[in-house]
């Protein structure tokens, strides 16, 4: 049976060669250390896959932007020629990942080309379209398209390309003939096709060792095949290359009947796809298929649903029908095996409840003694979390209580000393209008009588005399008061006072009097002064009017 990859497909066309990005799956298939053995090896791969999958996303994320990059080329371009090459790239980025889009690339490569007037990349055009529709399994519009090319026109490489979409479109009809009859009819186009590619090819290249190597498999000579492969491998050291030659690798040890070498080449494939990545491929399905006949079911499952996905993302109709034959397959044997592990996990279930059962009896004579205990070290840790609780209540109010008792001795001596002062000054002046009106002074009785200036003063000295003794109290309100405003709003004395109105007010309220009418008449302001420096100063706080007005009962406590 004739088996090859896009891998020798793409090595047809020297352009399509695209270098793998990712350091360190380069440095896995450069090869690995060869005290390893094979399976070793293998299950390194296999473990690479299986990261590979779970972050595709971010492979598909670096593509998206890689294409994403080369439509914002395109749009910038203004020559045809040079929107032409751009679509060109375009469509080469894009034949193994996306089919859809490569297709309207080449069809647009095609238009331009007719612009250009120029019957190379006119005739280079068509037979991009015809690939994509093969791969996309409308094989007689391909055939509509590549029956009409004159090969008299084309130059070697545009007749190696034209070979090649014949060979690789029988192949795909050989691999979907239902009759042996059909098969017979296709696999022999693709046999002619593959001998007149080994004749337009040059044996010096890649291209045509490769398929030099299938065309040895395909007439039996399974170990020549392998000596001629293994002899040119060292000769090339790009990524994509040894891509191309471990697939045809695995096409080798398949034939000589080496799954565990094949299995590795396969691996060594399928993790360049996934980290290219490449969405139309064949060696994640076809490893899936291997590791399933060896037992690895989840895997299996894992692999071929991955590369379902992926098809179907490209849109590439040939592969997802080679992955619909193995997938219900696969699917079924991996249901199977996740029922058989529900049963198993009942079953041990059970043993463990039965286990539980008598555990749960020999420990309940056990916790019914530890009860009483229990409910002692309850009571008793409810008892002393009482006690702690009450005794951080007496702290506050022994703190608070201190508090109040210098607060008292200070203003009760502040309070005798000014009614003394005041007695004084009563005494002083009632003496002074005594004598006046004695000498009969009358109009300086008037003068001293009816003058407010005393008052003012009195009222200033109040003021300076309550301000020192509150801060000699409280000596960081200020700052502490300041705290609990907007940095912006903040309020600061001027020089020569101590407090300022709206701070006298809110020292007030420090010291327990909260009443805006008492606080008014002790101030000698309105009331409605009073609410206004209250409201003024909630509105100008970081926190709530209730939090605003707690704390600054809580100053220098």
């Amino acid at each position: 049976m004739l088996q090859m990859s896009y891998y020798s497909i793409s090595a047809y066309w020297p352009t399509l060669i695209i270098p793998v990005r990712c350091l360190a799956i380069a440095i896995l298939l450069s090869g690995l250390p060869n005290s390893l053995t094979a399976q070793s090896r293998l299950d390194s791969l296999v473990r690479a896959i299986d990261y590979a999958i779970e972050n595709r996303d971010i492979y598909v994320k670096r593509k998206e932007a890689q294409t994403n990059s080369l439509y914002a080329i395109c749009a910038t371009l203004t020559t045809e020629k040079s929107k032409y090459e751009a679509n060109s790239r375009l469509f080469h980025e894009l034949k193994h990942y996306d089919l859809n889009r490569a297709l309207r690339a080449a069809k647009e490569k095609l238009k331009l080309a007719f612009l250009l007037n120029n019957e190379s990349n006119i005739r280079e055009s068509k037979m991009n379209i015809a690939e994509m529709l093969g791969k996309m399994g409308m094989y007689n519009e391909t055939f509509n398209i590549i029956d009409t090319v004159n090969t008299a026109t084309l130059n070697k490489e545009q007749m190696q390309y034209l070979y090649h979409i014949y060979h690789s479109t029988y192949s795909l009809l050989y691999q979907s003939a239902l009759s042996d009859e059909e098969k017979q009819k296709y696999i022999r186009y693709a046999y002619q096709y593959k001998d007149s590619l080994l004749q337009v090819l040059d044996s010096t290249t890649l291209s045509y060792q490769l398929v030099y190597t299938t065309h040895l498999i395909d007439i039996g000579q399974h170990e020549r095949a392998l000596a001629y492969i293994l002899g040119v491998y060292p000769n090339y050291k790009n990524s994509r290359e040894r891509l191309s030659l471990d697939y045809t690798l695995s096409l080798v040890y398949e034939s000589i009947g080496n799954t565990i070498l094949q299995k590795e080449y396969l691996a060594k494939v399928a993790l360049g796809d996934l980290t290219e990545p490449v969405k139309s491929y064949i060696a994640l399905r076809k490893l899936a298929v291997l590791l399933f006949q060896q037992g690895d079911v989840t895997r299996a499952y894992t692999y071929i649903k991955c590369a379902m996905e992926d098809a179907h993302f490209a849109k590439a109709r040939f592969r997802m029908n080679e992955i619909s034959e193995t997938l219900p397959i696969i699917t079924a044997a991996y249901d199977q095996q996740i029922n058989t592990e529900k049963k198993n996990l009942r079953r041990l279930l059970l043993i463990s409840s039965l286990l539980a059962s008598i555990l749960l009896v020999c420990v309940f004579g056990i916790l019914k003694q530890l009860r009483g205990i229990k409910k002692a070290e309850i009571a008793l840790r409810k008892k002393t979390d009482e006690l702690s609780a009450v005794n951080n209540q007496l702290n506050s109010l022994n703190k608070q209580l201190v508090e109040s008792d210098h607060v008292k001795e200070v203003y009760i001596g502040y309070v005798f000393s000014i009614c003394s002062s005041y007695i004084n000054k009563l005494e002083k002046n009632r003496l002074i209008v005594h004598k006046k009106a004695c000498a009969r002074q009358y109009e300086d009785v008037i003068r001293i009588t009816g003058s407010s200036n005393l008052f003012a003063q009195e009222i200033k000295e109040f003021f300076q005399s309550f301000d020192a003794i509150f801060l000699g109290i409280f000596p960081r309100f200020i700052e502490k008061f300041n705290a609990l405003l907007r940095e912006e709003e903040r309020i600061y004395p001027k020089s020569g006072e101590f407090l300022t109105p709206e701070l006298r007010v809110f020292a007030l309220m420090r010291l327990g009097i909260n009443d805006s009418g008492k606080i008014a008449q002790m101030l000698h302001y309105s009331p409605q002064t009073v609410y206004n420096y209250k409201l003024k100063l909630k509105n100008k706080a970081l926190s709530s009017k209730e939090d605003f007005y707690n704390s600054v009962q809580t100053i220098g406590r």
